[in-house]
Order: C-alpha cells, then structure tokens, then sequence
C-alpha cells in the first residue's frame, strides 16, 4: 500500500522529490538487514502550500485511514534544508550502485541554551563531509514548528546517502573532524539518534508503469 503512493505524489505538481526508505541496521551485522516494520519518507515539496495540498489528496486520505488498521504509528515532521555554498562533488571511480548506496539519519536534540553553540558547530561539519570521496548527499535541516513554521534550533536533521555502508562506517565516522564532534557532541545535546536506511529503488517508465 505503501507503495501505491509514490507514483500518484510523484505526479503532484508541488512534489520536487518523494523517496521511500526500509529501515536497516547501522553495524556491519545488521546494516543489509532490512525491517519491515519500519519505513520513512523524505520528501521535498516547492512550498508548505503544496504540501498541505497534498494532505488533503483523496488517495492520501484514504491511505490513513487504511493505516488505522495496519500501523502503530505515523511521525510528521517538517523540517528545512540549511542553504549552504558547498555541494558534496562524488570522487569514488564508479557510479554507485543502488543496492549498494546506504542511507543514515542523524537527529540531533540540542541542549536549551545551547542552540547557538550547537548550531555554530554542526554548520562546520557540512563542508567537511562535502569533500569526502564517498558522500553523494549530506544535508543538514533544522526542525520547524508544524503550525506557526518558527525554526526550533533544538531539533537538527542530517540526511545522508554514502556510496556504501563502509565509507560510511570506516571513512566518515572515523573522520578526525567528526570524532571530535561526537566527543564535543555531549556538552551541547541531549542526544543523537543514528538510524540507517535504503532507498526503495522505484521507477517509472515512460507509460507510468513501475518498472
């Protein structure tokens, strides 16, 4: 059922980018295990008008209620993307392959009083990341409120896409520059949740069947 939505919001006029992700594990155990009882929608939209548009889509409201009965809970959030001047410029040899490419999401909680610091901070990590050899995407959002859409600089979101798990795990995480983030990180946030995903790799043909 899932599923069935991409095409249709795809074709929305307002939808710049609308991706489904499984959730999967963040070791070198678990990072190819996929959960299916977890999955998470990023999604890009050219205003909030469009995407309250999109809320009130017949087949989107028919997918909540349907999800009534087949999920425990549905998370909103909206968030937006930190307009910075450097863009991560892939230098690996080959194109990546979709099986491959790992997705992870970082949600940063920022101690209250702490947000400038907190802030100041993770701005100084996009360009690094930027430069290394395996980032294909790295994007840092702050969280905004759902009715007034007031910046909360208390809640930070990087979305992520690697070549694979391992530059990733080996080359990123192990970054001089981002140790020493996450050895700083505690002194200004409540806490840092990692969770690891793959993108759903769906695709219309001319005729707008799915591949």
């Amino acid at each position: 059922e899932l599923m069935k939505l991409i095409p249709l919001t795809n074709k929305e006029p307002g939808c710049l980018r609308y991706q489904m992700h499984i959730n999967v594990g963040t070791e070198y155990d678990n990072y190819m295990v996929e959960n299916p009882r977890l999955y998470m929608f990023y999604e890009i939209w050219r205003s909030r008008e469009d995407w309250d548009k999109h809320m009130e889509m017949p087949y989107l409201k028919a997918w909540f209620e349907k999800s009534k009965e087949v999920c425990e809970k549905i998370d909103l959030f909206i968030w937006e993307a930190v307009d910075l001047p450097t863009n991560p410029v892939f230098r690996g040899g080959e194109n990546p392959d979709p099986k491959e490419k790992y997705t992870l999401l970082a949600l940063v909680d920022v101690k209250e009083g702490c947000e400038d610091r907190a802030w100041k901070e993770m701005l100084a990590l996009v360009p690094y990341t930027h430069t290394e050899p395996g980032c294909i995407e790295y994007t840092m959002h702050v969280n905004l409120d759902m009715d007034t859409m007031a910046r909360n600089y208390r809640k930070i979101m990087f979305y992520e896409n690697w070549y694979n798990f391992k530059v990733w795990k080996e080359d990123h995480m192990k970054a001089e520059y981002l140790v020493r983030w996450f050895n700083f990180a505690p002194q200004v946030t409540e806490k840092i949740d990692l969770t690891g995903w793959k993108m759903i790799d769906f695709e219309l043909t001319p005729t707008g069947k799915e591949k």
